[in-house]
């Protein structure tokens, strides 16, 4: 690369930079909430259970209760996991564009240079 760093030269790399940070964050979520839709965390064990309610606890929930709060859990846990991978595709989406304008800026400044 030859010539001098300028002001536009110097703003064009950085935000090539962050937009391409941007879109590696984006897609690493977006990655992490596949596996977590795959892979959805357990429910709570019986030593947890004991563990928050006590062993001789009155207000202890009973199994169809847990039963039921588990499949409540799960079904929140998929509305949010999708709306992480949501706004993650939104994120890679905003700034692929902006990305691209920015380095093909730079590419087409290069070969003025050349």
């Amino acid at each position: 690369m030859t010539g001098k760093w300028d002001i536009r030269r110097i703003y064009l790399y950085l935000v090539s930079f962050a937009t391409l940070m941007m879109m590696v964050f984006g897609m690493v979520e977006f990655l992490q909430g596949i596996v977590n839709l795959t892979y959805p965390k357990p429910g709570p064990t019986y030593y947890e259970i004991e563990m928050k309610y006590g062993p001789n606890a009155t207000d202890k929930p009973t199994p169809a209760e847990l039963k039921e709060r588990a499949e409540a859990e799960k079904v929140q846990q998929r509305y949010y996991e999708i709306r992480s991978m949501i706004n993650s595709l939104i994120l890679l989406l905003v700034a692929l564009p902006v990305y691209l304008y920015h380095w093909r800026k730079i590419q087409s400044s290069e070969q003025l240079i050349q």
